[in-house]
């Protein structure tokens, strides 16, 4: 079996890139599946993450650090691919980083997580524009944006979910992602918010 590769990309920091990934590849983990996360990112927050886990009750997903490998990743990404049934890829926050593109050749879906606030719906045009471009190179490979971090009651909220559904190119997920403490308390715990 090959593994499902998702890159969880934006060039804008605070979408919640690592919070997605780890969130499911632990959703998974914890539902019988061979998962892993790769952390792209310097600061190393989905390691941190994993690290702060007791252990006797790990996380549910194997984390592994390739962030120096930054444009070259994919490569060593082909040695993990028999091993697991998903691979979560947990890129950077950065405009000028190779590790979006190196993801993206070899992934079989790309998650946009955006906030929904004028600057976040902003900044994912950048992010929607690469992953376009990696379309080119990788025919296969599927996008879509993940409101993340939605406060349901305001009506700012709800006007931009509905202005990232007019996007048929990129589709919004069905599912959104609320702001909730939870998410934060998982990483204190070194877990999933599904454990």
């Amino acid at each position: 079996m090959t593994a499902k590769l998702i890159t969880v990309f934006n060039q804008k920091g605070g979408c919640g890139k690592t919070t997605i990934a780890m969130n499911l590849a632990g959703a998974l983990g914890l539902r019988g599946y061979t998962t892993m996360v790769v952390d792209m990112d310097p600061q190393g927050t989905a390691s941190r993450w994993s690290s702060a886990a007791p252990d006797d009750r790990p996380f549910p997903a194997s984390v592994i650090s390739l962030a120096p490998m930054e444009g070259k990743m994919h490569r060593e990404l082909r040695n993990h691919l028999e091993s697991f049934d998903a691979i979560f890829i947990d890129c950077p926050p950065a405009m000028n980083s190779a590790t979006p593109t190196s993801a993206m050749l070899i992934s079989d879906l790309a998650l946009i997580p955006v906030v929904p606030s004028p600057a976040d719906i902003w900044a994912a045009e950048s992010a929607k524009k690469l992953a376009e471009a990696s379309q080119s190179s990788n025919g296969t490979l599927l996008a879509r944006v993940v409101a993340n971090m939605v406060q349901r009651s305001t009506s700012l909220a709800k006007e931009l979910v509905e202005l990232l559904e007019e996007d048929k190119d990129f589709p919004l997920m069905k599912s959104t992602l609320g702001s909730r403490a939870a998410f934060r308390e998982a990483q204190i715990l070194g877990s999933s918010v599904h454990a």
